[in-house]
């Protein structure tokens, strides 16, 4: 149902409820040896002093309380059995949480093989079936006719409904692709004479490629040798002439004002927003990456364009990423400062790419990472940054890495199914109205006030960012020559 959020993964999600029964098991462990080394003490109880002085007396008496010592200390009711049972039962815990990450590794990799050889078949099978289609249209004038007579405004809109209504033909398309791309390709360079070696070294020998990431590469790689996607380019960072504006992120409204602050971060080209929020322990900092601005393939005066876009996907470092820790380095951020930073699409894999580089880790303090509509499931950021991802369910955008985001402890996924309403653009539902920063914000607002478990140890992580601060922003400008 439209507006309801979608909670995955955080605090309540499967992968905490493993490290719970890993927990539960630890505790085991020790109430385990607890109870052997009660058992032991007992066990040297029968050999005290005081207890044979005592037998002399009273033989009888001193038997019975020899023979409960034994039955309390290695008895099969005792401790040192009930210890051996307490810690088997660990152990067991221990192997199903095993059993369980085993299983749910192998669904995964079986998932990613299933897509990845669909898009190869489909990919090698698409040229043959664009011939065949060319010939039918070329033996059948008025099937072509009709065709190029046909309204393309309104074909699009059919397909922009189709794709709102069914978000998961895209999905399973945005999976396929890596594979489908690498699919056409060798099929034509088979046309060749060692066309598919040829394709292969244009690639930097990354593909033929199994895995979505290298098949990006391997794509980029290819396209460079054609002068596109390069990023390259000699640029500074700067506080922009704008002064410093108030910005409250008090918790009741601290994810909506974050996206309401993207949104206007975005209407500007080439900057980086950087919040100093005041706090009883300090200052701390979010740091706001715009998203894709320039859909050029061509680097120009701006990096945040299409080949960051691509090299992020790819999984280079990237120009845009060192921009954002020179704006960091321009504010001033201290050593041991908390940091969390945030993005709209491309600035959210840029942010996530960020907290996963350990050398920005080692000079700055990244804790958090928020992003919305950004691709970011297989980026690895490391335990200690946590990680609160919006998503919507008709937005394109999130499903280009071909990967669901991860089920872990410290990173929570927000999904929310938009109306009709809020996703049109101009009257025409589609993708676009999806992706919007205001829609995002909308989003933001059901976060903040949410009640969920994830959400709320989310919130309970991340109260040193909440708070009246002092936003300013840095222009990033392309250096002369």
């Amino acid at each position: 149902m439209s507006g309801e959020l979608q909670v995955g993964g955080g605090a309540g999600g499967v992968a905490a409820s493993y490290e719970d029964m890993l927990s539960q098991a630890d505790v085991l462990d020790l109430a385990g040896d607890d109870l052997r080394q009660v058992g032991t003490n007992l066990a040297g109880m029968i050999g005290e002093g005081d207890l044979w002085q005592a037998s002399l007396l009273c033989p009888g008496e001193v038997a019975a309380v020899q023979v409960s010592i034994v039955s309390a200390s290695s008895g099969p009711d005792g401790a040192l059995w009930a210890g051996g049972e307490v810690e088997v039962t660990a152990r067991y815990l221990r192997v199903a949480v095993d059993v369980y990450q085993l299983a749910d590794a192998t669904l995964a990799g079986a998932e990613e093989a299933f897509w990845t050889a669909g898009g190869w078949t489909f990919g090698a099978v698409l040229p043959v079936a664009a011939v065949g289609a060319a010939g039918v249209l070329v033996t059948s004038p008025g099937l072509l006719a009709m065709l190029l007579l046909a309204d393309k405004d309104d074909a699009l809109n059919e397909v922009q409904n189709l794709i709102y209504d069914d978000p998961w033909l895209l999905e399973a398309l945005t999976r396929m692709a890596p594979g489908a791309v690498q699919g056409t390709s060798f099929t034509l360079a088979a046309l060749l004479p060692a066309g598919p070696l040829i394709l292969s070294g244009l690639t930097g020998g990354r593909w033929p490629a199994g895995d979505y990431t290298t098949s990006v590469a391997g794509l980029a790689a290819l396209l460079r040798q054609a002068g596109h996607l390069q990023d390259t380019g000699s640029f500074s960072v700067s506080p922009a002439d704008d002064p410093p504006q108030a910005v409250s992120l008090d918790a009741d409204h601290a994810v909506q004002t974050i996206f309401e602050q993207q949104g206007a971060l975005g209407t500007q080209d080439g900057r980086v927003q950087i919040i100093t929020v005041d706090g009883p322990d300090g200052p701390s900092y979010v740091v706001q990456v715009p998203g894709t601005q320039d859909w050029s393939t061509q680097r120009g005066d701006n990096p945040v364009d299409l080949t960051t876009n691509v090299a992020l996907m790819a999984g280079d470092d990237t120009v845009m990423a060192d921009l954002v820790a020179d704006a960091m380095r321009e504010a001033g951020i201290p050593p041991g400062a908390p940091v969390m930073l945030t993005g709209h699409s491309q600035g959210g894999i840029t942010a996530m790419t960020m907290a996963a580089d350990p050398d920005l880790r080692a000079e700055f303090n990244v804790t958090s990472v928020v992003t919305g509509g950004s691709p970011v499931g297989r980026i690895d950021v490391p335990d200690g940054v946590t990680v609160l991802s919006l998503e919507h369910t008709q937005d394109v955008v999130p499903m280009l890495d071909g990967a669901d985001n991860p089920d872990r402890p410290e990173w929570t996924t927000v999904r929310r199914e938009l109306s009709d309403a809020e996703g049109s653009v101009d009257g025409q539902r589609g993708p676009a109205g999806a992706h919007s920063v205001p829609n995002y914000a909308s989003t933001g607002a059901l976060v903040d006030g949410s009640d969920d478990s994830s959400i709320e140890r989310w919130r309970e992580d991340n109260q040193q960012f909440f708070g009246s601060g002092q936003a300013q922003q840095y222009q990033i400008a392309a250096q002369a020559g």
